[in-house]
């Protein structure tokens, strides 16, 4: 009896083992496969040969998407591919972009979720300038391209939204980086915009901020010891906001020029989430900036 016994539970460790084994394996297969695909997009000579590179890739990633079980799969190891997810995996965002010869981009990306079943929304991002762009409320059809890095979940009345930092490599002479808000509507749609950005300027759909094209510009969620000015008192508080360079222009004469403009490498702003608004702090005093980033 015990070796009856001993024997069966020998062979159910067996056939687990080989089981997470090949499942791990395909895994990472999968990933891999994906990695060859996408690596051929930045391996091409031309811009056809890149879109078409790019679309091979798309329609295969998006095979993979389709399957309920991808949730059991990272897919955050594929080769120029930026993944950002919510906290229980279960709305997950995959951008990015194909370079173009004359400077700009083209972006594409994937937004995954669960509801009563899986949802998969593709983007592509438009080719028209869009205009009053920090006032608009705007849907996947209109979307209008940037590689996410960041997804912050907030609360925003009985909404779940999901607060994206991105990058647009936006002319051949500026760059830019954005603050959006994504998510989800009462008819299961996708929807990217809210009047949620309290600014000296007013209250905004979203935060655009363009910088030269060899600047750097600093946009990242962080928890700091800050000093926050209040009139003639500062006042210290510890937050997790997000923080961004000023920017000002590289001479006065090109004030209004945003393709002039870089970090002013000493003052910083940020937007604190704060009842169910996102409220900007200027003149920051960043107290810990090697804090890691979140």
């Amino acid at each position: 009896m015990k070796i009856t016994f001993l024997f069966i539970l020998i062979t159910f460790f067996v056939f687990t083992n080989c089981a997470l084994a090949q499942a791990v394996n395909n895994i990472s297969g999968i990933q891999d496969s994906l990695s060859k695909l996408s690596s051929l997009i930045w391996k091409q000579k031309t811009d056809s040969g890149s879109l078409n590179a790019n679309e091979v890739f798309y329609r295969k990633f998006q095979s993979v998407l389709k399957s309920g079980s991808s949730f059991d799969i990272p897919l955050d190891s594929i080769r120029g591919i930026t993944r950002v997810a919510s906290d229980n995996g279960k709305m997950r965002v995959f951008t990015w972009n194909v370079p173009l010869s004359i400077g700009t981009n083209k972006y594409f990306g994937f937004i995954q979720f669960m509801q009563d079943s899986l949802i998969l929304v593709p983007l592509r991002s438009v080719e028209n300038e869009l205009p009053d762009f920090e006032n608009r409320q705007l849907n996947p059809q209109m979307w209008y391209g940037a590689i996410y890095y960041k997804l912050i979940e907030v609360k925003i009345g009985s909404v779940k939204a999901y607060t994206l930092l991105g990058w647009d490599g936006y002319t051949p002479n500026s760059n830019r980086k954005l603050i959006d808000i994504m998510y989800v509507d009462n008819s299961g749609k996708v929807v990217f915009g809210m009047p949620v950005f309290k600014t000296d300027q007013g209250i905004k759909y979203r935060i655009v901020k363009e910088y030269a094209e060899k600047a750097t510009l600093l946009l990242r969620y962080d928890y700091q010891s800050i000093l926050v000015k209040k009139g003639k008192k500062v006042k210290k508080e510890n937050a997790w906001l997000i923080v961004m360079d000023r920017l000002i222009p590289m001479d006065p004469s090109m004030k209004g020029l945003p393709q002039y403009y870089v970090a002013s490498g000493e003052i910083y702003d940020g937007f604190i989430f704060s009842n169910d608004f996102w409220v900007l702090v200027e003149d920051i005093e960043v107290a810990n900036q090697e804090n890691n980033l979140k």
